[in-house]
């Protein structure tokens, strides 16, 4: 089989000399914009000049070109999230999903169309440059989606030998994606020619002294290396056939895309900078900025509002840098892989193992599991758009994680996942409640099998299936994870073992209830587009149900954080008895919000058929299949009620048959059991959790939580034995 060579030491398994051409399209269209010759500028771009195309191994009279590059296929091309965090980014709040594709599909396109009838910007080949950092850009990170997408057709049992046509083979997929990251005519050092992503990157790296010791750009040698790992999979007699090969694919397609989205920061900073590469500014600005809408909501606004919405001045790069250094980690690297920028932009700070969540400061490095809120919020983003049989890339999601990186080692990169925490064995050893969610549910893992189910279904078949999932994740998986990690604190309480210590299952309660995007300051983010978790859910509530401190944040999240920090410090003197209460304080008290939005969709939920469109139907469903486990537990009576009027059982099913007081009312005994009176729950629209006055006890009445709790745990005895970073699963 024919094969393709590049300089810089890489082979491909396939021919894809013809694609890797479009470098040379690249370098014309400098050359002529450098000369002058507009005219020739534009031809080379809109019609292609060394680039055939081949059809069924022969090769034609037509040419492929930077043009129809950037005019992406839209069915094909929304199965690639970095398209979709793409046009996400590009969009306007107010956008719906067909706005933002008809809008911004065309966006390289549109844009060097325009900068080829500027004639203030040909002596720069400002277009030129622009075909590569977004045209060849975007298109070689579909690539690596396109291949992974291919794979996994592979493993269904497609034979992409048996196809004529090559629509479907993942070994010449990612082969194009090498061929137009390193681009035609690429040469090594000293000079480092080249026309596409390769030189770009050896370009950025020598700004801010990124290069190993042959004057390579890191960058440039971690992409080798990963597409070479690519190569060995695809060289298996059996490639795309195992799982593993699917697990691995999907990390590397992510570090991949991270690696070359190092390159377009240093570059954005580098043409901030320097005055004399302002004109490049709103070209970086438009490849890497709309990527951050997988981020921080708010830091992604701010820095689209700085260098998208209006022409950039010098005067906010010290604003500007701040949010971008702030987006590294999210982005998928760390400050030190960017760098400084000379002496003028120093190399910021990492995150310390002791780095503060929301105001909580914890003892053991526990980031890792914070981060989980960005895989659920990238989830929700690419349910937002119409994509392909089976939801892959949302399942790889929920299935391999990518934002959770526990160990960064080359070959045994790991990554924490949703499901991996939805299937933890903590929940199954020392969860207090695991057995009342197994008996209520009839099954383990329910909202993991809810989840599956929902992902196999084409997206597209419910429009509120988005909420439906992200409900499961935030009320259903990440509570139930918690919960095993206070029991597992409180098992280890008074063990001595620095490598398997309790502190860092509090602490590691405390960043799956707060999570990543809350921010440092105590009291979390001020915007609450912002978090996921409960910290998050909190806060909402707390502005309907007017629970508010003097700080403006949820006095749940301020009854929290002083649990947190007593819980911490009863376990560093091993303080096990007082340990065990407030253990069991931060259990019951982080089910407050999940009640709170039981009853805040029962207000919103009022009136709405069972087949409204309206997202409250199903969020309000999962936030009561999340808490009635407890409540059965505490009050069966209770239980039935609120089934009655949140849960979909029946074809003649009506949200809120009773009303929402009378779903309040549901939890009052409850709440009393659980340690947390209905003070805490508030009140909202009319709604009071209080109103209810303690008349008699309700039949089957249980033992109080905090007994409950504890006796759970006591009679847990058996033990676990744990590897390495096994303590997250």
């Amino acid at each position: 089989m024919a094969t393709t060579s590049f300089e810089v030491g890489i082979t491909t398994l396939t021919n894809v000399t013809a694609i890797s051409r479009i470098a040379l399209d690249v370098r014309a269209m400098a050359n002529s914009l450098r000369a002058g010759d507009l005219l020739a500028a534009q031809r080379i771009y809109t019609q292609g000049e060394n680039s055939p195309i081949y059809e069924y191994g022969k090769e034609t009279l037509n040419r492929l070109s930077l043009k129809s590059m950037g005019q992406p296929e839209r069915s094909e091309w929304l199965d690639d999230p970095s398209f979709v965090f793409q046009m996400l980014g590009l969009s306007s709040v107010q956008d719906s999903v067909e706005d933002a594709i008809s809008k911004h599909a065309n966006y390289a396109d549109y844009y060097i169309s325009n900068l080829l009838n500027d004639q203030t910007t040909e002596e720069k080949a400002a277009a030129a440059q622009a075909a590569t950092i977004l045209t060849v850009h975007m298109n070689a990170m579909y690539k690596l989606w396109d291949g992974f997408i291919d794979c996994t057709m592979v493993q269904k049992g497609y034979n992409p030998d048996e196809d004529q046509t090559g629509k479907i083979d993942p070994k010449r997929k990612y082969d194009e994606f090498i061929a137009l990251y390193i681009g035609a005519g690429q040469t090594l050092g000293p000079t480092w020619e080249g026309y596409l992503l390769y030189a770009l990157a050896q370009a950025a790296s020598k700004n801010f002294n990124t290069v190993d010791e042959n004057k390579e750009a890191l960058v440039n040698r971690d992409i080798r290396g990963l597409y070479e790992w690519i190569q060995r999979i695809m060289s298996e007699q059996d490639y795309c056939k195992r799982d593993e090969s699917i697990s691995e694919l999907w990390t590397i397609n992510n570090r991949i895309i991270a690696k070359m989205n190092i390159s377009m920061m240093q570059m954005l900073i580098d043409s901030m900078y320097d005055e004399n590469q302002f004109y490049l500014v709103p070209i970086y600005a438009r490849a890497i900025i709309p990527q951050l809408s997988q981020c921080k909501t708010s830091i992604q606004r701010k820095l689209k509002s700085y260098l998208l919405d209006k022409e950039y001045e010098r005067e906010d790069f010290s604003r500007i840098v701040p949010l971008l250094q702030q987006s590294y980690d999210c982005l998928g690297f760390t400050c030190a892989q960017v760098g400084a920028y000379y002496d003028k932009v120093a190399e910021c700070g990492d995150y310390a193992e002791n780095h503060p969540m929301a105001g909580f400061v914890p003892k053991a490095d526990v980031q890792t599991i914070s981060k989980v809120d960005l895989d659920m919020h990238a989830i929700r983003q690419l349910m937002k758009f119409p994509t392909g049989a089976d939801n892959i890339i949302p399942q790889m999601y929920y299935k391999h994680g990518r934002a959770a990186v526990i160990n960064e080692d080359k070959y045994g990169y790991d990554v924490l996942s949703l499901q991996e925490m939805a299937r933890s064995a903590n929940i199954e050893e020392w969860s207090p409640y695991y057995s009342d969610y197994v008996s209520y549910h009839g099954k383990e893992f329910f909202a993991d099998s809810v989840i599956l189910n929902e992902l196999k279904r084409n997206a597209g078949t419910d429009i509120r299936q988005d909420a439906l999932l992200l409900s499961w994740m935030q009320f259903g998986v990440v509570p139930e994870y918690m919960m095993g990690l206070l029991g597992t604190a409180d098992q280890k309480c008074g063990e001595d073992n620095d490598d398997d210590n309790p502190t860092k299952y509090w602490d590691a309660f405390a960043a799956a209830y707060i999570g990543s995007l809350e921010g440092s300051v105590e009291g979390g983010s001020d915007q609450t587009v912002d978090g996921f978790m409960l910290w998050n859910v909190a806060n909402k509530r707390s502005i309907s149900f007017d629970t508010q401190n003097d700080d403006y944040f949820a006095k749940i999240n301020d009854e929290m954080l002083e649990l947190l920090f007593a819980g911490q410090a009863q376990l560093l003197r091993s303080d096990c008895s007082n340990f065990e209460k407030t253990m069991s304080r931060a259990l019951h008290l982080m089910f407050v919000p999940l009640i709170q939005s039981v009853i805040w969709y029962a207000i919103k939920n009022e009136g709405l058929s069972a087949s409204s469109n309206d997202d409250g139907v199903v969020i309000g469903e999962v936030a009561a299949k999340t808490v009635l486990p407890i409540v059965e537990k505490y009050d069966p009576n209770a239980a039935r009620i609120i089934e009655r009027n949140m849960v979909r059982s029946e074809e003649n099913f009506i949200p809120v048959v009773d009303g929402p007081q009378a779903v309040a009312n549901a939890f009052y005994f409850v709440l009393e059991e659980i340690g947390w009176g209905c003070d805490y729950i508030g009140h909202a629209e009319g709604v009071e959790a209080c109103q209810l006055e303690p008349a008699a006890r309700p039949r089957n009445y249980a033992v109080s939580s905090k007994q409950g709790a504890v006796t759970i745990l006591v009679l847990l005895s058996s033990t676990i034995v744990w590897g390495f970073f096994s303590w997250l699963y």
